[in-house]
């Protein structure tokens, strides 16, 4: 009874997998005329430019913006990551491709482009770009000045985000990187994940600094334990960079910053920043000018970028990894306590 169960519970995600492939058509049909914008939006919206590019410019309004942006970012990115790991989903172009190799198969009458863009290496579930995308927009929004505003304010601001957010899920649609249920499910999880952080908001920020750092270890070393069990279990590790390898018709395209493996290793090095620079709460209260702020963030943003150029791509898997690890954590670490606490000294 349980056996036909399951049965069914798979034969009804293989069929939901099928039938979603004709929303990805539908978007692409319909709304060819917007690649332009879906494009820039996958590209610049992605969540490695967010934690380089729109978190430290946003964080110039602020300290207690910045901080908390890092911070939660850090955590729903993280999530993504070790989703991804455990269970990368099918994507729609490999799904179809698969389709259309099984002689044996049902084939649907589907027929997607593949863009340059479309040649993620890791799973489809969840989205990071939609729950980071998501993420940023509530953190933003739940810092502007709206107090003493007229209601109005509050449901034009969701209207808003609702809108933003769609425009993510049209731009990986169309792309044919996600299924609409994978952008569904990661905006959920993204907005449950950030009203839970946002409810003990201060009981995170006053953690202390020995604890997390153990936490954000720990988190490492279940990544490497589920490495080692998905081998004894005959399930291959990396399976969706080879579906990406096997499918993608240029493998210029793949680029190593969207692997599994990468994404870990950044997610923990962020995670690793933050903890590092816990306790939180007098940070917060930090005050400085905004000129001061803009030129700090911008040098630091600039040694930044150089280090990104210098990564060690052709030296070997473990030390990329470790650079990136270690690139990661300085950053938020540094935008996060040591910035702050340098610019509150020339005030």
């Amino acid at each position: 009874m349980e056996l036909d169960v399951l049965r069914l519970a798979v034969d009804y995600y293989h069929y939901l997998l099928n039938a979603e492939l004709h929303i990805n058509e539908w978007v692409q049909d319909r709304l060819s005329l917007a690649e332009p914008l879906f494009r820039y939006v996958s590209v610049f919206l992605e969540p490695g430019n967010l934690f380089n590019v729109l978190i430290p410019l946003l964080g110039i309004c602020g300290q207690d913006l910045l901080t908390h942006l890092v911070y939660a970012l850090s955590l729903v990115s993280a999530v993504s990551s070790f989703e991804k790991w455990i269970y990368p989903e099918w994507r729609p172009l490999w799904r179809l491709r698969e389709l259309y190799a099984d002689v044996h198969g049902i084939r649907p009458r589907v027929a997607l482009q593949c863009h340059d863009l479309s040649c993620e290496t890791s799973g489809g579930m969840p989205c990071a770009h939609t729950m980071t995308w998501t993420a940023l927009l509530m953190v933003v929004s739940a810092h502007l000045p709206l107090k003493g505003r007229t209601a109005s304010w509050r449901p034009l601001v969701h209207l808003l985000i609702g809108c933003c957010t769609l425009c993510m899920w049209l731009s990986r649609l169309y792309l044919a990187t996600e299924y609409l249920h994978q952008c569904l499910l990661s905006t959920y999880i993204a907005v449950s994940l950030l009203a839970s952080c946002q409810r003990h908001l201060d009981y995170l920020y006053a953690q202390r600094r020995g604890w997390a750092v153990l936490l954000v270890l720990l988190f490492g070393f279940m990544a490497v334990s589920v490495y080692f069990i998905k081998l004894q279990l005959g399930i291959d590790p990396h399976w969706s960079v080879r579906q990406s390898f096997k499918w993608c018709p240029e493998p210029t395209y793949m680029r190593h910053e969207s692997s599994p493996i990468f994404l870990l290793a950044r997610d923990l090095g962020n995670l690793m920043g933050v903890a590092l620079s816990l306790p939180l709460v007098q940070l917060r209260t930090y005050k400085s000018k905004y000129s001061h702020r803009f030129l700090g963030i911008v040098f630091l943003e600039l040694l930044n970028y150089i280090l990104r150029l210098c990564t060690p791509k052709q030296h070997g898997r473990f030390l990329f990894l470790a650079y990136e690890f270690t690139r990661n954590a300085l950053h938020s670490l540094i935008l996060v306590k040591i910035l702050p606490k340098f610019l509150n000294k020339q005030s």
